[in-house]
């Protein structure tokens, strides 16, 4: 079986409007972790609507099961202020080709003419080698692959490059958050760390460390993938130069795994 490329539209785009309740909201802002889960799941929609598919189930060209897994995103919240329980938001979502077998979606939230968030997503294939064992995820295409015009900015270029920085530091974990994770509730339905449990994890590191009694929304938060955990591993959240990292010291991994890597800033 050969991979296969898919005509479709140059740009696969979307737009609702979604009312705001509690689950949508934090205490001023977006609900970072709730947003990033249904974009989530809007990317791999778009990406399914981008190869003539009616479910995100995709194969590779030996006939295993494939995920469109993150290695970057990003969350840009220039007014949290203006959004509020029982208002609405515009949603557009729009998929681009990011290079390197790589897809990218844009999401702009506005109400009205005001831009309330900006996500970036972008994702890689991957499939288990091993069914169960997550330290073996590679990188497999699937079967039909959708041609895309090239994303309108410079996220890829700017998280390759940090990524490539980021590979090849240390770690001083002597200052550290130890986290353990729940299978139940942060673990997606093919056993892998769900990328949002990243972002709470984040959360909890930075609570740890900086100890403060003050809390502010967020401005901008990018987060690099770099790899996952197994059940039952641990996680270790530290500090970093420029901002938080997360590594696993669990399973046969004789030294610490960096798991990923979080650069943020607060209003």
């Amino acid at each position: 079986m050969t991979a296969r490329i898919a005509p479709a539209p140059k740009q696969i785009s979307r737009r609702v409007q979604l009312r705001l309740g509690m689950a949508q909201l934090a205490f001023r802002g977006l609900a970072e972790d709730w947003w990033l889960k249904h974009l989530g799941d809007v990317h791999w929609q778009l990406i399914a609507d981008s190869v003539g598919q009616n479910t995100t189930l995709f194969k590779d060209r030996a006939g295993r099961q494939t995920y469109a897994a993150f290695c970057a995103t990003e969350f840009d919240q220039p007014h949290p202020d203006h959004a509020g329980l029982g208002g609405t938001l515009d949603v557009t979502s729009t998929l681009w080709s990011a290079g390197r077998s790589r897809l990218q979606s844009i999401h702009i939230l506005k109400s009205g003419d005001i831009t309330v968030a900006r996500f970036r997503l972008m994702s890689t294939f991957v499939c288990h080698e091993k069914d169960g064992v997550n330290a073996s995820i590679s990188r497999s295409m699937p079967y039909l692959i959708p041609v895309l015009d090239p994303a309108p900015d410079d996220f890829a270029a700017r998280t390759g490059t940090a990524a490539r920085a980021c590979r090849t530091q240390g770690h001083d974990l002597r200052d550290h958050v130890l986290i353990q994770p729940c299978i139940g509730t942060d673990f997606n339905a093919v056993g892998l760390l769900y990328f949002p449990s990243f972002t709470r994890f984040f959360d909890q590191t930075e609570r740890g460390l900086v100890r403060s009694t003050g809390w502010s929304p967020l401005r901008r938060r990018r987060v690099l993938y770099f790899n996952n955990i197994e059940h039952g591993d641990d996680v270790i959240g530290a500090s970093c130069a420029d901002g938080l990292e997360l590594w696993c010291a669990g399973g046969r991994a004789a030294e610490p795994r960096k798991l990923a890597h979080c650069a943020f800033d607060r209003f």
